[in-house]
């Protein structure tokens, strides 16, 4: 029984840290060949480094093109992705016709970018960010126990003094003023010998109670009453009244 086999894919992708350009310059060391021949290999197509190599080998290779920035995969020569042919995804014939043509004048020279390869060129990279420098001369560890705020740092919590003298609870319904605390209020004698009751609609008020009032004097001397229907309203200007020409006017005759 044959020893199983094993090829070394790659399809395009590089491994996270590394520049594209410097992946594809190693590659060019590894395998003697122009940058050419390397673009070729990433169109994301699974394309065979090595075929039929032992476990061994197929291991050793793929150690030395990760560590090159390629990521690379071994697989049994048996089940290779490379060995399927690409099936094309079925076009409708207007479709084609009408999309194809437009589509190849557009992308022609178009390639796609390797998963996670930098797409700016070097010239159009931002700059590298300058590092700031922090003066941590006056910082310092302190060991994780106790209270990390210095005694100095502590605020001095103050205590309010009360004084609580001896109170208790009153039974309900019980009076809370002693004795000594109520205030006596004199009693007020009223005589009622002399009071009656008045009858229904009587004035309670005397002759000598009474307010006097006083009636206006109102004189009316200059007043006098209008007649019956006349107008109580200002004088009405005087209107002359108006006489129309009425030379250039004649009756026609009806019998006409």
């Amino acid at each position: 029984m044959s020893a199983p086999e094993f090829d070394i894919i790659f399809r395009g992708d590089i491994v996270f840290g590394h520049q594209l350009a410097e992946v594809k310059a190693k590659l060019q060391q590894l395998f003697k060949a122009d940058a050419a021949k390397i673009d070729a290999l990433f169109t994301g197509r699974p394309v065979p480094l090595k075929r039929n190599l032992d476990e061994a080998t197929a291991n050793k290779y793929r150690d030395a093109l990760i560590k090159a920035g390629a990521m690379v995969e071994v697989c049994s020569s048996d089940t290779s992705p490379a060995n399927a042919a690409p099936k094309p995804a079925p076009v409708p014939r207007r479709t084609a016709e009408a999309i194809v043509p437009a589509a190849a004048s557009v992308v022609s020279g178009w390639t796609l970018a390797p998963l996670g390869s930098d797409l700016l060129p070097a010239k159009e990279r931002p700059a590298a960010p300058v590092p700031v420098s922090v003066d941590i001369s006056g910082l310092s560890l302190r060991a994780a126990e106790g209270n990390l705020v210095d005694v100095t740092e502590v605020h001095e919590e103050i205590h309010a003094q009360v004084i609580a003298p001896d109170l208790g609870l009153a039974a309900v319904g019980a009076d809370l003023i002693s004795a000594d605390e109520k205030l006596e209020l004199p009693l007020v004698e009223i005589e009622l010998e002399d009071w009656d009751i008045a009858e229904a609609g009587s004035d309670l008020l005397s002759e000598d109670e009474r307010p006097i009032v006083l009636p206006a004097i109102v004189e009316v001397g200059d007043y006098g009453l209008a007649p019956a229907g006349s107008d109580l309203g200002q004088l009405k200007p005087t209107v002359k009244p108006v006489t129309p020409d009425v030379s250039g006017l004649r009756l026609a005759d009806s019998g006409k």
